[in-house]
């Protein structure tokens, strides 16, 4: 079976990673190595928000002559990258204006063959548009072949928060005095393993004696980094707060900060394994339509409820999805590649993430966006949960769309991925899109 070399750099309960781990007493961590994950190159991001303003600088409209020298950024609507990127030697710097240094505390923790199910369809393209629009999606293609897609927005589609990711990311921080005394709330446990980017380990929460997942995250290695009130967070830490309640997404309890890392510590299930040693497990290393069905629903529901709440993973892979095994529901990890998203038009110049899950579009033109690449990232796990192994393994069979699809597949679920890994991503559909096709609303 073909399968991606292992990551480590996810984390499961006690009971799955019993036999790597190993005591450990203090809150160093080991030294630390790269793994699979791919980054496009070295220069730090930092992403300033200002209390007096509720837009981000990386998010709206973008000084150009700061453009080339952030790791993650958000390129304007219509620029186009068809080179690699070069090296910059500016370092990106950025001051607040706020007038006032605020003490912080944490308080809280695609389409050939269409088939969808409904059978009227609208032929008025004011309401495709329009329907595209709030969708916040990659709009599907105007070919005179292709049919409008009605959206219904029902229960799974969370609605769109008042306040801009810029606003709660402020708000969540504006009182925070960030502690750096970890000893005093939290015992350290076993260390369970070492990613490219940070340690994970076992821990007990003093108040109550609650199992816990502590990570450490060395601030020499953090690349992108979200500056607030003239104080300097890693992404991960915020973004991953931001949508932490989300069904689904593991939950962040609490963070701290000394000289060398940020610490964060999360919520610890207690019988889970993640996706990818779950279909290991299985026969074939594959599920059922029916079990796989359950799981794409939750993934996609997963990502809809983040991008509205303006955050996207970027790193979703089978390493990254725990299966809580006493509900049979899945939990999203592993915020590290994470990015503000704020508009279906504005791309992406850097990747972080495995390469068998590189979009055709960033292959080719070094850019990409938030929708259309998670649609073609949640194709790619559509296919492994199906078919036991990824639908590619190298950039040429990406780009060259050689897609197998295997012959014990309902001919809807094959429609499905082929929607998912259009190479076009103007003709992938939407999240919304893809709660409505025929294979997925069979789950009902």
């Amino acid at each position: 079976m073909k399968q991606i070399p292992r990551d480590d750099s996810n984390w499961k309960s006690s009971s799955s990673f019993s036999s790597t781990s190993s005591s450990s007493s203090s809150s160093s961590v080991p030294s630390f190595h790269h793994d699979e994950i791919e980054t496009t190159n070295n220069r730090l991001a930092i992403f300033s928000l200002s209390s007096s303003s509720s837009s981000s600088s990386c998010c709206s409209e973008i000084d150009d002559s700061r453009l080339f020298s952030m790791s993650t950024r958000i390129l304007p609507v219509g620029f186009h990258r068809d080179q690699e990127q070069t090296n910059s030697n500016s370092n990106s710097t950025t001051n607040s204006s706020s007038t006032s240094n605020d003490k912080r505390f944490p308080s809280y923790r695609p389409f050939e063959n269409e088939i969808f199910s409904s059978s009227s369809t609208s032929s008025s393209s004011s309401t495709s548009s329009t329907k595209n629009t709030t969708n916040g999606g990659a709009s599907s293609s105007s070919a005179a072949a292709a049919v409008p897609i009605p959206i219904r927005h029902s229960h799974h589609a969370s609605p769109i928060d008042s306040l801009t990711i810029e606003q709660n990311l402020f708000n969540m921080v504006r009182f925070d005095v960030v502690k750096s005394n970890f000893c005093d709330f939290y015992q350290l446990g076993n260390f369970v393993r070492s990613g490219g980017f940070s340690d994970i380990h076992e821990g007990i929460r003093l108040s109550d004696n609650k199992p816990v997942i502590v990570k450490f995250i060395p601030k020499e290695k953090t690349k992108n980094w979200l500056m607030i009130s003239q104080k300097k967070y890693p992404a991960e830490i915020l973004l991953h707060k931001a949508v932490h309640e989300i069904q689904g997404i593991i939950h962040v309890y609490d963070y701290f900060e000394n000289a060398d890392h940020w610490v964060l510590v999360l919520e610890r299930l207690r019988n889970c394994q993640d996706l990818f040693d779950f279909l290991e497990a299985e026969d074939r290393g594959r599920l059922t339509e029916n079990t796989a069905r359950k799981f794409f629903y939750q993934l996609v529901q997963i990502n809809l409820a983040m991008l509205r709440k303006g955050v996207v993973h970027r790193d979703l892979k089978s390493e990254n999805i725990l299966v809580d095994l006493d509900t049979n529901s899945l939990v999203l990890i592993d915020f590290g590649a994470s990015a503000i998203f704020k508009s279906s038009s504005s791309f992406y110049s850097d990747f972080h993430g495995t390469k068998q899950y590189k979009s055709p579009e960033y292959i080719l033109k070094k850019r990409y966006a938030a929708v259309s690449s998670t649609v073609w990232t949640l194709g790619v796990l559509l296919y492994d949960m199906v078919c036991g192994c990824l639908p590619f393994e190298n950039e040429d069979e990406i780009t060259g769309y050689k897609l197998a699809l295997k012959p014990h597949l309902s001919s809807e679920l094959k429609n499905l991925i082929q929607r998912c890994l259009a190479p076009n991503p103007d003709r992938r559909p939407t999240l919304e899109s893809l709660l409505e096709h025929i294979w997925l609303k069979g789950q009902t």
